[in-house]
């Protein structure tokens, strides 16, 4: 699903599948300390439980409920199976997803990632696929490990996540897909200071909303916050985000995949799946 991490070998990304039928999975139970026992008791059973091991699966709860009327089945089967409705879609996502998630969860919270904890959490993530990650994503090569773990959850999960499910799409219905690609956009929330944002996850918000807070925008971003709104107003109103006098939008297709890069000096295709190593990471999956 598009901006959900979506990669099977990076556990600290992923999260069982969520069956609203059958909410209490086995895994979620038995990680929790819960038993399968009466019918109706999961709410009191977790209600019962430390916060310390609810913490460890709480990811299970931000997923999407399914097995029932409004959602039968799980998206990250139907969609590639073609069962949904074929509507046009504009989807996409931003260039450097993950460092929102790195910055608040690591570096804001007084504990930047290490060298050493780099590699730790490519054990832990990728297991002996872990050198193959870092051969491809060497700390060296970034300004700092965070930023090079950033890189690997935003390629693995996130730019991944985006590309299978435009291609999932695209084989039944048109799809235009998207990159927000300004790595000056006004940071949303306040990152730690030496933390470059980057085009972090929901950067683009502040193109389409006037969120108050945030820096003021430049005059080339305010132009390419314009361009934006016209494809977006398109698209709600006929489902193509074209019009006049505005740069060419065409559709993604697996035999030309293309992802259309919002930034403020140009708007046009780019390779995104050279950009995002998505060869790699699709053959290591």
């Amino acid at each position: 699903m598009p901006g959900r991490p979506d990669h099977p070998r990076c556990r600290p990304c992923g999260c069982p599948q969520w069956n609203s039928k059958s909410w209490r999975s086995t895994w979620s139970a038995s990680s929790a300390g819960c038993s399968q026992g009466k019918k109706g008791a999961a709410i009191e059973q977790l209600r019962r439980v430390p916060v310390e091991q609810l913490i460890n699966v709480s990811s299970v709860f931000s997923r999407p409920a399914f097995g029932g009327a409004v959602l039968p089945e799980s998206p990250a089967q139907a969609l590639p199976d073609g069962r949904f409705h074929r509507v046009p879609v504009l989807t996409g996502g931003t260039r450097d997803e993950a460092r929102l998630f790195t910055a608040l969860f690591w570096d804001a919270a007084g504990q930047p990632i290490t060298p050493d904890g780099y590699d730790k959490l490519l054990a832990d993530g990728f297991d002996a696929a872990a050198d193959e990650v870092a051969e491809r994503y060497p700390v060296d090569a970034h300004a700092s490990p965070s930023l090079a773990w950033a890189d690997v959850i935003g390629d693995a999960a996130w730019a991944r996540s985006v590309w299978n499910f435009a291609h999932a799409l695209s084989a039944e219905t048109a799809t235009y897909v998207y990159e927000f690609a300004d790595r000056e956009a006004p940071p949303v929330v306040p990152f730690p200071p030496g933390f470059p944002p980057g085009a972090h996850h929901s950067a683009e918000v502040a193109y389409q909303f006037d969120l108050g807070d945030p820096a003021p925008l430049t005059e080339a971003q305010r132009r390419l916050a314009a361009t934006m709104n016209h494809y977006w107003a398109n698209f709600a109103r006929s489902g193509d985000p074209n019009g006049p006098d505005l740069p060419g939008w065409q559709t993604f297709s697996a035999a030309d995949p293309h992802v259309q890069s919002l930034h403020p000096e140009q708007i046009t295709g780019t390779d995104f799946a050279a950009e995002h190593r998505l060869d790699f990471w699709s053959a290591l999956a």
